[in-house]
């Protein structure tokens, strides 16, 4: 009897856990404010496209992908700045891998299955305490084996828009490091786990002073600044699937804005 009351701790673990881990693969992206150039004839959509990677990372294909999208938008490429009406900048400030956080989580949720099978099945607290105890320790191991892993990459975007008159411009900007904040993921199993962790070590780098330099000069560029987000989560996701995933939904969002 004692084992069928495990076994059947087992399958109501299984079946709490089931569909908790994602399969299907899971992408969003976001860009943290307008930009809105102004409306130009054709002959002057031309472009100067550079973009940077300073995150540790091989980002390939980033740039010709931005390239691709705007010519198919019908703007030319040119490898002149004097030349352009628009140069666009970039810059690759963050890629990473994060991880699930549902062990602990997890536990407690079998816990509990172990607790409800053992105490309906026997009136006695021992076979109830041991049915929770395995109810745990089965609902954390599926908890962790059921972890999706998630991909992330920010990018900061620069775009100045050339015009035929004088534009004096102030600058005087509170710097600070770019941060992701990560949340529990939505799903019932989530409500139980710890928020998204990051796999490559917790040192996290926040700079919270305060550029007070103000320049004041006049320049013949409209300049606009966003930056965007984008993310991919899938169970089992390596960074060779992710990265050219991301590189994709980065490189919509910025040509999104011509």
């Amino acid at each position: 009897m004692k084992n069928y009351k495990y076994i059947l701790v087992l399958f109501l673990t299984l079946l709490f856990f089931a569909g908790c881990a994602t399969t299907q693969l899971q992408t969003q992206a976001k860009m943290t404010q307008s930009i809105f150039l102004n409306p130009v004839k054709k002959s002057l959509r031309i472009v100067y496209v550079d973009i940077k990677n300073t995150s540790g990372e091989e980002i390939d294909v980033l740039m010709p992908l931005v390239e691709k999208k705007l010519q198919a938008k019908g703007y030319t490429l040119t490898d002149d700045p004097e030349l352009a009406k628009y140069i666009l900048q970039a810059n690759v400030l963050f890629a990473n891998d994060k991880k699930e956080n549902n062990a602990a989580g997890g536990a407690v949720a079998g816990g509990a299955v172990g607790v409800g099978v053992g105490g309906h099945n026997s009136d006695s607290t021992g076979t109830t305490v041991a049915a929770g105890a395995a109810g745990a320790v089965i609902g954390g191991l599926l908890a962790k084996w059921t972890e999706d892993t998630v991909f992330q990459m920010v990018v900061d975007v620069n775009i100045k828009e050339k015009t035929d008159k004088e534009v004096y411009t102030t600058k005087g900007n509170a710097t600070g490091a770019a941060s992701i904040e990560d949340k529990k993921r939505a799903g019932f199993m989530n409500t139980f786990g710890g928020k998204v962790r990051n796999n490559k070590g917790g040192g996290e780098l926040k700079d919270n002073s305060t550029n007070t330099t103000e320049q004041y000069y006049a320049t013949n560029y409209i300049e606009s600044k966003t930056r965007v987000f984008a993310e991919a989560t899938q169970k089992d996701l390596n960074k060779e699937q992710a990265i050219p995933i991301l590189e994709k939904k980065i490189a919509s969002q910025i040509a999104g804005i011509f």
